[in-house]
């Protein structure tokens, strides 16, 4: 329900105003949102007012947008998973409910307006079902109810409800058509009667209300009834599938059974039977509606019933990528529908049957559209082209093939229903889209052709002229081709009707050309000069020829044709007779052979020409033909007599080349380089035999004999020759430290070369065992050399890498903080040591790699000669990586380097100058500092840490240690580093001297402002004659602050910034801080002038009111006058009463005269002052008033009452002069008599202060006895003697001694003596003894404070306990004490408590460095008692032993005897450490054992763990055992040795035990489990019969001890594992001759492992137990099939052999399996190969003889893959023929060829196969697939020539014509096919790595060596 703003809708009365600018205050639009979103959606106010924040505007803008913009007219609210959405569009469904916002009017809202405008309500996530719930469920009840209608007149009563009952029922049926359905909307319950015959009138309106019920329902069904399933095709531009039709009836159905689900409910029931029983005139028509949507409903279902199976093959129909494959669809896709046909009730008629194949039609040319499309067509290669439209028009013709073949069989299937169907009805879009595909193939065809004019070269006289006239005729068919395909339209839509014109326009062109070109072809025919170039000529126009202008004028050359090859017979005749004598024959070529191949090169070129010519019937028909053929006869006969000839010659001197070439020796020796020594006349019998052979003619039967082992001889030279050169390699590269590894090798391969060059010869019987023998010797010896240079190179590539991989790196052109430098540096120079880490554990394990190859021990001298080269090598990495490093650095730093670059480098540091006072200082420093924050700091950490590499590497010689110290010695490392420091301090001199030019201002800052403002007055001033200064005048104030004014401006002028080398400095803050200072000293100087001004006046008048007041007192004994004649009046009165009250008071008159004698002493100081500054003052006025002009001239003010004073005080001061000139002569009586008393007492105070001193020096705390006394008194000073020294001291400062007064009262009393003195201007006495007594109080005040906290200090150290003791920490503190000691005044020194205190220092920064040494944990009982011998004293080292207890020992006496006790310490404590880690170690490993093959005995297993510590613990007690300390310690001596003697044994044992357990293991199977072995060697199977019998004993009690050291340490248990090795090894010996004797006699055992061979031979008489062993033999034979005797048991005959996959092969004879077992199997292995081999033969004859896609199911996979290779070389070799011939596009035949044969076996394929076949066929696919890329491959690059490489390379089967066998040429290696039989293994793919792999290992096998190939998954290895 709607809301308005009050939430209840609402009367807009005053809608007028909503419009007006009311004014507004804050914005609450927003607010009011806010209140209800958050109150009808539930969500918090935050949630909302994310909508409004800035991040989500795409929120904010239809908010604002409603708010503002009138058109905008509603609002939609809601959740969008957590978060709240808003939008103003209406298409969203909403998962929860939302809140809407309506406007009512279209107006902008304000505050106000947007409650009255707005109403707001909830949708939920169904609208329209809500709507109608709540329409039918409460409105409607609610408005039809009898109650509710009381007062409405009749007819608005009847009027609203039949309106609110149209509303529901058209609610619903809009929810029924959203959903796809016919929904019937049911009338209300309570408007339903009960049936009755007669209705009353009541209900009479609720029949009505039924009526328009059952009206509303015959619209709703007979719209259904009405759907026409053509409606689809009606529309001209509209081309529905089949998929069409089946969802028109699925819908259809699915509405129709709604539909009468409805009207079979009980609600419309009891409608139908209200009306029915009313009479009503809508029944019957209803019911008649009924009756056909029933039949309706049938007919759906039934057709989707049966259309349901066609709904697969049409959905591929319509969705399949592959158009090929739609061929498989037709068939079952007419099946289907003849089906249909036949079975179903309603879907057996034209109308549907024409309409569902249009449908299939128009998909089908979609499809073919998709596949062929008219953009794409036109644009494409034009043979691709060609070949995708015939393959379009085959599918699609496939299509009306398979209706006609139904067609026809619906004659059968339904002889009363066939189809009888109009063609052109059915078909006739599909056939304009097929003669579409036709015009466009021929157009493409033409192209085809044309576009071999492109390649066109005419040559001959006019040859440049008729080729540029064919590249015109060319050009102008592309520009016609370029015209077609410029078309707007789509070449291969039917509807497209411009595509007729275009295509006629370009027939005409193309006619016009062939006009053209033939005229062309005539001229150039006219020019030929032989008749090779003119058959070249005719096969360049090849195909071109055939068109119908082309060919009428071409005809009548034929004449010449015949006449040019005449001349070309007689051309030939002349060559051959001029050159029968000295034939041209290749430089390479044979003599003889070489002239049989020139004349056949004649041959040749006559005899081709001549077949093309008989091939030409009318040139057969002509005159001078019979000539002609004559010529060719006699000149054909003389040629094959020359041949004879040659072939004679060669033949009779064949017998003269006598055998005993080959009694010449293997090798022979050429400059000292090993060689073969095969006779090159011998070789040229080889290549004659060879190139006759090949020309196919017969050669003697001595030169077949030799050349027949021509092979054998190839193979030994190059084996032979490889060996020389590995030899002559192994000489030349083997270093001198390697050859000592490697001597006894070579030694043995040059005794071996030896008998090749001395014994042997190309006779011998024994080349073969001697080459391979000498191959592995030598190869051995290049393996190990190989490896181990392999490893050293692997070594320098990684140090080659550290080189590249530079320490030290920045970013180009940025300038570095100090920090951003320093921790760039550290990441990187981590993440060098890491890969350097990496690297030096790469190298170990290459050093250890070459040691295992060379099998030498670690300790032979010979390797540790190669161990000190590789770490040379190593070495010099670590130094190359350094220097590289450096070398970087240095270009970025080094001035020289940098000014050489094209661009250089931006600075690499950036420093700040800042004035820190009192210095100026570098931020950072650019020296070194403690703290190690300075640039040479820095520069220094990035040297160390290149340095630190040596140490991340293990030595390899020694397995501890590193390369530091070698790093550290190496020249260029050093001279490197020197380099880049003198680079560092160089620059740190240039800035240095940049830092000097502010230097010169240090004065402004250093020195302190008063104190050079008091200096300069004391300077300048001049001093008074009172002792004080006087300011320097004037000028000298103006002269100073014109300098300091000069220094500002010249400070500005300083740079603020500059680059010195790699060093950007910024000195602004500097330049900031020192034009601040300047400043500072103006100010100073001016401040102090105006001060002076200020202070002097003020100072003046002060003095001047005070000095008038002070004249004006009285004094005792002066009368004032005045006063006196004033007084006297009122006492005459009285009677001279005052005189009497003057008597009374004594007190008051003392205390009178005391007042006056003081205000004597008063003036008398005040006269004093103004005498003193008399003089002083009269001079100050005019400076002043000077100094107030200068200070004005800079700008500074004084203050106006400043001024004022100033004018006045000169008057004023004169005034005061003249009164105290009056005021002393009044008081000179008085002045005089007071200066005698001054005179008395100073005399008695000078005898006071004598006596003083000389009890001051007595008594105060100089020495230990001054202040303290006794027997027991201490001469020396501890702590217990401060508070005695302190107490004399505060006597002597501030109370009494001894009735003495302190020295502050003496010299109070003094100072007022020395006032009175001055006063009445008397001598005045200094008194120097009293301040000698104060100075020196001062002094033992300092010092007796120093004592006590040293004493302090040291006492409380004493009580430290011994464990805790922190050496460290007390040397620290006490060198701190004696320098605080060493700060006391110098006065102090000659004190004697001075003395002992610094002595105390001493000693205990003596002793506590032993205290150190003793604190070490090295320390021992036997230590300790050692200490107390050499002390002489005795202690005991409890847990109160303390500091104090050892120092007690005077260790300050005994330096070195403590430190070689502490040393000798430490260096057993380390040997004590060793023997227990050692102990430790071995007491932790143990030896674990397993059960072996699931029996009671165990099998020993020895971890690495073991083998390591063995060898670190050996070498480590070695080192140990020369120590000194084990030397002189027996103990220590007995438990090295010990561990030395049970880690040699342990070795010893666990070396044999593990040998004595792999013999054991194997040969337990043989020597037990087979008889035969045990009947073969009886004496060594009795031998192992002892020694198994011992074995198992022995592992079976072995577990019960699994600790290393004790299991292996057992009495005899060495001994008895030694005995049974060397028992062991003679049964393996024994064991081995009798193998190696089977598999010389079948050398297919060496591939056998031995247990599998000794049950070969076990077993062999019996094949059957043998099979199971095939597989090891053979590549691919897994079974035998055997003849059965008479009982079906196999017999010993097999007759056919079984691959691994199930493939069956017969043998052409039977193989007899029986005899020695290695027999028997040689008769198999020959069976295979001659079966094989015969296959092949018969296969091979076949090929022609059937169609290739039933010939390849007739033989084995192998030979089908064999044979069609073989044919595929054939093929190829006959292209590149006719390419040499003319034929430009006899390779592209080639190519078309590959694809019709691959389309032909991808056909076969998808249909059904058994497995093997299937597998077969996958495997010719990819192989034909590789036969297809090699040929395009081949045209791509224009390969011409059978010789080119890209052919050469590629695997060629051929087949022997004289052996009638398979071989296989690549390169120019020739292998004969072996015939192993390899089954039907299939082909993973080959790829470009397959065929270098193939081109490797053919050259490898021709070489007679090995190869294996190596490389990711999926890359062709397998092959």
């Amino acid at each position: 329900m709607g809301k308005g703003g009050d939430e209840k809708d609402v009367e807009h009365e005053d809608e007028g105003q909503g419009g007006k600018n009311v004014p507004q205050g804050p914005d609450t639009r927003y607010e009011y949102l806010s209140d209800r979103v958050v109150s009808t959606l539930k969500v918090r106010a935050e949630q909302f007012e994310k909508l409004l924040s800035p991040e989500r505007p795409e929120s904010k803008a239809p908010i604002q947008k409603f708010l503002d913009t009138p058109e905008s007219m509603r609002l939609l609210f809601y959740l969008d998973g957590k978060d709240l959405a808003v939008t103003d569009k209406t298409s969203l469904k909403y998962k929860k409910k939302a809140m809407y916002v309506l406007k009512i009017v279209a107006a902008k809202l304000d505050n106000n307006s947007i409650k009255k405008l707005t109403i707001y309500g909830e949708v939920g996530e169904n609208p329209l079902e809500t709507l109608a719930a709540v329409s039918q469920d409460v409105f409607m009840p609610m408005l039809t109810s009898p109650a509710n209608q009381q007062g409405w007149p009749d007819v608005v009563a009847k009027e609203v409800t039949e309106n609110l009952h149209k509303f529901v029922s058209n609610v619903l049926v809009t929810i029924g058509s959203m959903k796809g359905q016919t929904l019937l909307p049911l009338p209300p319950q309570s408007t339903v009667p009960n049936p009755t015959p007669e209705p009353s009138l009541k209900d009479q309106d609720k029949i009505h209300i039924l009526e328009s019920a059952v009206v509303t329902w015959t619209k709703q069904i007979k719209n259904v009834l009405k759907a026409d399933p053509d409606i689809f095709l009606k529309d001209p531009h509209s081309y529905p599938g089949p998929l069409t039709e089946l969802n028109f009836w699925a819908e259809r159905a699915a509405n129709l059974n709604s539909v009468h689900d409805q009207l079979m409910g009980e609600k419309i029931q009891k409608v139908v039977k209200v009306l029915e029983l009313a009479v009503s005139t809508y029944y019957p028509a209803f019911k008649r509606l009924q009756n056909e949507a029933e039949l309706a409903r049938e007919e759906a279902n039934d057709n989707v019933k049966f259309l349901q199976p066609l709904r697969k093959y049409l959905d591929k129909l319509n969705m399949m990528d592959d158009f090929q494959a739609l061929v498989d669809l037709f068939k079952p896709i007419f099946h289907t529908l003849m089906l249909i046909w036949k079975h179903s009730r309603f879907y057996n008629n034209a109308a549907r049957f024409v309409t569902l194949v249009q449908q299939m039609c128009n998909d089908l040319i979609m499809q073919a559209c998709k596949f062929v499309p008219g953009s794409d067509l036109i644009m494409m290669e034009a043979s691709e082209a060609v070949e995708k439209l015939r393959l379009t028009l085959r599918i699609l013709g496939a299509f009306k093939n398979y209706y006609f073949e139904y067609r026809a069989k619906s004659h059968t299937e339904t002889p009363d229903n066939p189809w009888k169907f109009q063609n052109n009805s059915l078909f006739w879009r599909l056939d304009a889209f097929m003669e579409r595909c036709h015009d466009m193939m021929d157009m493409m065809a033409t192209w085809v052709q044309f576009n071999k004019l492109e390649r066109v070269e005419i040559g001959g006289t006019k040859g440049k002229v008729l080729t540029n006239a064919v590249k015109a005729i060319h050009s102008d068919f592309q520009q016609a081709v370029e015209k077609f395909q410029g078309v707007s339209y789509d070449v291969m839509d039917t509807d497209a009707k411009e595509f007729d014109e275009d295509f006629y326009a370009f027939r005409i062109v193309i006619r016009e050309l062939e006009r053209r070109l033939a005229a062309i072809i005539i001229q150039a025919f006219d020019d030929c000069t032989t008749i090779s170039i003119t058959f070249k000529l005719l096969d360049s126009f090849e195909g071109l020829l055939d068109r119908e202008v082309i060919a009428a004028d071409l005809e009548k050359k034929h004449a010449d044709l015949l006449g040019s090859y005449a001349n070309d017979l007689k051309d030939v005749s002349d060559i051959f007779h001029s050159y029968a004598d000295r034939p041209i024959v290749a430089k390479n070529s044979a003599p003889h052979s070489g002239a049989v191949a020139w004349v056949r090169g004649l041959v040749e070129r006559i005899e081709e020409p001549w077949k093309k010519l008989t091939s030409m019937d009318k040139v057969l028909n002509m005159d001078q033909m019979e000539d002609v053929r004559k010529m060719y006869d006699t000149l054909m006969a003389q040629m094959s007599e020359y041949q004879e000839e040659q072939v004679n010659k060669w033949c009779a001197r064949v017998a003269t080349i006598s055998e005993v070439k080959l009694e010449q020796s293997l090798l022979t020796k050429e400059d000292d380089r090993l060689c073969v020594n095969f006779d090159p006349l011998l070789v040229r019998l080889l290549r004659e035999t060879k190139y006759f052979l090949l020309l196919k003619v017969d050669v003697p039967e001595l030169a077949a004999k030799i050349f027949e082992r021509s092979d054998t001889y190839r193979t030994w030279i190059s084996s032979l020759d490889l060996i020389c050169t590995i030899y002559n390699k192994i000489k030349k590269n083997i270093l001198p430290v390697e050859e000592p590894l490697v001597k006894d090798k070579l030694r043995a391969v040059e005794v071996l070369l030896d008998r090749g060059m001395q014994e042997l010869n190309w006779r011998s019987n024994i080349i073969n065992d001697y080459i391979r023998e000498g191959m592995e010797m030598v190869q051995e010896v290049d393996s190990i050399l190989s490896t181990i240079k392999g490893n050293v190179a692997a070594t320098t590539s990684i140090l080659k890498t550290m080189e590249k991989n530079v320490m030290f790196d920045r970013k180009e052109g940025k300038t570095y903080t100090f920090e951003e430098l320093k921790e760039s540096f550290s990441a990187l120079i981590q993440q060098r040591h890491s890969e350097i880490r990496d690297a030096g554990k790469e190298i170990t394990k290459l050093l250890s790699s070459s040691n295992r190859v060379l099998k030498v021990s670690k300790g032979v001298p010979q390797w540790r000669a190669y161990v000190d080269y590789f770490s040379n090598i190593v070495i010099e990495g670590f130094s190359k990586a350094i220097t590289c490093t450096i070398r970087h650095l240095l270009s970025q730093i080094d001035p020289a380097i940098m000014s050489k670059q094209e661009i250089p480098p931006a600075p690499l540091l950036e420093i700040q100058l800042e004035l820190i006072a009192p210095d100026i200082v570098w931020k950072p420093d650019l020296g070194e500092v403690p703290e190690g924050m300075g640039v040479r700091d820095l520069v220094k950490l990035w040297l160390m840490s290149f340095m630190e590499i040596g140490g991340l590497m293990k030595r390899l010689d020694v397995g501890e240690g590193n390369y530091t110290k070698e790093l550290e010695e190496d020249y260029d490392v050093y001279d490197a580093m020197n380099q880049v420091m003198e680079v560092t301090l160089v620059n740190e001199q240039q800035c240095e001297q940049f830092k000097e030019q502010f230097s010169k201002f240090d004065y402004l800052w250093k020195k302190d402002l008063h104190t050079a403002l008091q200096e300069f007055c004391d300077a300048n001033g001049t001093t008074l004659p009172d002792g004080t200064k006087e300011d320097p005048v004037l000028a000298k104030f103006e002269e100073e602050i014109s300098v300091y004014k000069s220094v500002s401006a010249e400070v500005s002028a300083l740079p603020s910034s500059i680059t010195i080398n790699f060093v950007k400095i910024n000195a602004k803050p500097l330049r900031t801080a020192l034009t601040t200072w300047a400043s500072k000293w103006v100010h100073l100087f001016t401040h102090h002038l105006q001060e002076k001004v200020v202070s002097s006046i003020g100072e003046l008048y002060e003095f001047m009111n005070t000095s008038n007041d002070t004249l004006d007192l009285k004094v005792l004994g002066e009368v004032d006058e005045d006063a006196q004649e004033e007084e006297e009046a009122p006492h005459k009165e009285e009677g001279g009463e005052g005189e009497g009250e003057q008597e009374d008071d004594p007190d008051k008159a003392a205390k009178e005269n005391e007042e006056k004698r003081k205000a004597l002493y008063d003036i008398m100081s005040c006269m004093r002052d103004v005498r003193k500054r008399s003089d002083r003052t009269d001079l100050m006025f005019e400076p002043l008033k000077d100094t107030v002009a200068l200070l004005h001239s800079f700008g500074i003010q004084m203050n106006d009452n400043v001024l004022q004073q100033l004018e006045n005080a000169e008057f004023k001061w004169k005034g005061l002069k003249k009164k105290m000139l009056n005021r002393r002569e009044q008081l000179t009586s008085l002045q005089q008599a007071e200066a005698i008393e001054i005179r008395r007492k100073s005399d008695a105070f000078n005898e006071r202060v004598e006596d003083f001193r000389k009890f001051f020096q007595r008594s105060a705390p100089f020495a230990v006895p001054n202040f303290v006394s006794g027997p027991d008194a201490p001469t020396e000073i501890k702590l217990e003697l401060v508070r005695p020294a302190y107490q004399v001291l505060d006597q002597f400062h501030h109370g009494s001694v001894k009735n003495y007064p302190s020295v502050t009262a003496i010299i109070a009393e003094s100072k007022q003596l020395q006032e009175a003195q001055e006063l009445f201007e008397l001598f005045q006495s200094d008194y120097i003894m009293l301040q000698r007594c104060s100075e020196e109080l001062l002094h033992l005040k300092a010092l007796w404070d120093m004592v006590g906290a040293v004493m302090y200090t040291f006492v409380d150290w004493y009580k430290t306990p011994w464990e805790k003791i922190d050496t460290d920490f007390l040397m620290e503190e006490t060198k701190k004490l004696s320098k605080d000691v060493k700060t006391l005044n110098k006065a102090v020194r000659n004190y004697e408590v001075y003395r002992q205190l610094e002595e105390a220092c001493k000693a205990m920064l003596t002793s506590l460095p032993l205290v150190q040494e003793l604190h070490h944990p090295a320390m021992r009982e036997r230590h300790w008692q050692l200490l107390m011998q050499t002390t002489g004293k005795a202690f005991v080292m409890d847990d109160k032993f303390s500091l104090g207890d050892l120092l007690a020992l005077e260790l300050h006496n005994y330096v070195d005897a403590c430190s070689e006790i502490v040393d000798r310490a430490q260096k057993e404590l380390n040997i004590e450490k060793q023997l227990k880690k050692i102990e430790e170690n071995w007491q932790a490993l143990d030896l674990v054992f397993q059960p072996y093959q699931d029996t009671d005995i165990m099998s020993l297993i020895v971890d690495d763990i073991i083998t390591e510590a063995l060898e670190t613990d050996n070498l480590q007690l070695q080192n140990m055992s020369g120590q000194k300390y084990v030397q002189t310690n027996s103990m220590f001596l007995d438990a090295v040795a010990k561990w030395q003697k049970n880690l040699g044994t342990v070795d010893s044992v666990l070396s044999c035990w593990q040998d004595v357990q792999k013999k054991w293991q194997a040969l337990e199977s043989i020597f037990i489990g087979s008889a035969d072995i045990r009947v073969q060697l009886p004496e060594d199977s009795r031998r192992f019969d002892v020694v198994n019998a011992d074995y198992q004993e022995l592992m079976r009690s072995a577990p019960d001890i699994t600790n290393v050291v004790e299991a292996c340490n057992l009495d005899g248990r060495q001994e008895r594992l030694e005995n049974m090795l060397s028992q062991l090894e003679l049964c393996e010996k024994a064991l081995q001759d009798y193998l190696e004797t089977k598999r010389i006699a079948f050398p297919r055992f060496y591939f056998v492992a031995p247990a599998d061979l000794l049950d070969i031979l076990s077993k062999g008489s019996n094949p059957q137990l043998i099979l199971r062993h095939l597989p090891k033999n053979f590549d691919n034979v897994h079974n035998l099939t055997f003849h059965t005797d008479e009982n079906g048991e196999p017999t010993k005959a097999a007759t056919a052999m079984h691959s691994g996959e199930g493939e069956v092969v017969q043998f052409a004879e039977d193989c007899v399996c029986d005899g020695p077992v290695e027999m028997w199997l040689q008769n198999v292995v020959d069976s295979m190969q001659l079966a094989l081999k015969e296959e092949y033969r018969v296969a091979i004859v076949a090929y022609d003889d059937m169609p290739r896609t039933q010939w390849i199911f007739k033989y084995s996979a192998q030979n089908t893959i064999v044979v069609t290779r073989t044919f595929f070389t054939q093929e190829v070799n006959e292209a590149f023929e006719e390419l040499e011939e003319g034929n430009e596009d006899a390779m592209k035949a080639e190519l078309d060829r590959q694809f019709a044969q691959l389309g032909d076996l991808i056909d076969t394929i998808n249909q059904p196969l058994d497995k093997l076949d299937r597998k077969k066929l996958i495997t010719l696919c990819t192989i034909d697939v590789h036969a297809r890329d090699v040929v395009q491959r081949l045209i791509d690059e224009r390969v011409d020539d059978s010789m080119c490489f890209p052919w050469q390379s590629q695997l060629r089967y051929f087949m022997n014509e004289k052996t009638r066998s398979c071989q296989v040429n690549i390169c120019d290696a020739e292998i004969q096919y072996n015939y192993e039989y390899v089954g039907n293994c299939g082909c993973l793919c080959i790829t470009p790595l397959t065929d270098r792999c193939y081109i490797t290992l053919t050259q490898a096998q021709r070489l007679v060596l090995g190869g294996a190939p190596a490389g990711p998954a999926g890359t062709g290895k397998t092959e």
